[in-house]
């Protein structure tokens, strides 16, 4: 038997391992209220990973545990030791949680990385998606619902349908078969991009014609503005007002949007694009979408071009030229004055998120440059952009 215990956003998680029975139940009582005692104030949660067997001695400590705590929660109860609780009554007084089923990324294809986690093939029929936070439940929960709600709006997407444990932290399996994504479509033929350019721009249209209600998602026009307000500090006060004045006369919009929208995160199956990776999901004016797609097309890559290749596994000159032909689809016009003007507008909220995010990380050995090429990029395209409508 063994007690130990972790800290995650004052919640207080008391892995309960091994044997628990009459012969070392007390020990383990004293180890939990010890514990507990050292950590006053915090909710309580057992954590039955690695917990094998449990006695009607084990009972009675979690009840007295159950008593001094009535919100107790025990989760990742094997199925045996799940069986004890349920017979006991155990599961009509504390929230019992089974164990998710575990899984490994060893062998499978890997499909794509993000901002929260990784997406691989697990087979042919399944895409198991990982998260880099070892406590992602909440973050995993909120895209269920953001799949679901798209879902019923009317876009074409992958609704995950387990929770797994992947090594020490969490993630989802969706059913795809046989699909491939848009990034693949390109590096098999990046000399002919125009079926893989329509089945981008057809979705984004498809997403941005839909209407979400107050509240449903999180507004993107605060976001950005957040980010205009702290990027203000840093660079000259006349830039940062216009930066700011910019935001502010985008009217507010309830159209539906992605948020995180590149090659990596559109699905083909049996030739209708599906949309994967739900946790962005937002609404706003369009400028806010197109601005993302910048930066993941372009403005992350723009001083190294191997970052293209290692996120999507094709060229920069391939990105690029991919940006503007979805660009060209989705505006419907081959009028190169009016791309460069919409194009500006979303480099404009593209750079203001890259510098925020370069002076939030001091440390990583690219910030300088980056902090100088965005303040650049912000001076001389708010000379000439006057708003950010279009």
């Amino acid at each position: 038997m063994n007690v130990t215990y972790r800290i995650d956003k004052d919640i207080l998680y008391i892995a309960m391992e091994g044997r628990i029975d009459a012969s070392n139940a007390t020990q383990a009582e004293e180890k939990i209220y010890s514990i507990k005692n050292d950590n006053p104030g915090k909710h309580t949660v057992i954590d039955a990973d690695n917990l094998e067997y449990i006695s009607s001695a084990g009972l009675r400590v979690i009840l007295k545990l159950r008593k001094d705590e009535p919100n107790l929660a025990i989760i990742n109860v094997a199925p045996d030791v799940y069986e004890v609780f349920d017979m006991t009554g155990f599961t009509d007084m504390v929230t019992v949680e089974k164990a998710y089923q575990r899984m490994s990324v060893e062998g499978c294809e890997f499909i794509a990385k993000g901002a929260n986690g990784a997406v691989y093939r697990y087979d042919d029929e399944t895409i198991l998606k990982t998260y880099f936070a070892k406590d992602a439940l909440p973050e995993i929960k909120q895209e269920r619902e953001n799949a679901r709600r798209a879902f019923v709006l009317g876009i074409n997407t992958a609704i995950p349908y387990g929770i797994v444990r992947v090594g020490d932290g969490y993630g989802t399996v969706t059913e795809l078969l046989n699909a491939v994504s848009i990034t693949k479509m390109i590096r098999k033929n990046p000399e002919d991009l125009s079926e893989a350019v329509k089945y981008y721009v057809d979705m984004l249209k498809n997403i941005h014609s839909t209407e979400v209600e107050d509240g449903e998602v999180q507004d993107m026009k605060e976001i950005a503005l957040d980010w205009a307000t702290f990027v203000s500090a840093h660079i000259p006060e006349e830039q940062g007002k216009k930066l700011i004045s910019l935001i502010e006369a985008v009217p507010k919009q309830n159209t539906l949007m992605h948020g995180d929208y590149h090659t990596n995160n559109i699905m083909v199956q049996n030739g209708e694009p599906l949309l994967i990776d739900m946790d962005t999901l937002c609404m706003g004016h369009p400028v806010f979408e197109l601005g993302s797609m910048f930066n993941a097309f372009i403005g992350y890559s723009e001083l190294d071009h191997q970052v293209t290749m290692d996120f999507f596994g094709y060229t920069h000159e391939t990105s690029e030229k991919f940006w503007n032909m979805a660009l060209k689809m989705y505006l419907g016009t081959e009028d190169q004055e009016v791309c460069r003007s919409v194009a500006e507008k979303a480099m404009i909220i593209g750079y203001t998120r890259m510098l925020r995010r370069a002076v939030r990380r001091p440390n990583e050995a690219d910030s300088p440059a980056k902090i100088a090429r965005c303040k650049e990029m912000l001076a001389e395209l708010l000379c000439r952009v006057d708003t950010l409508i279009f």
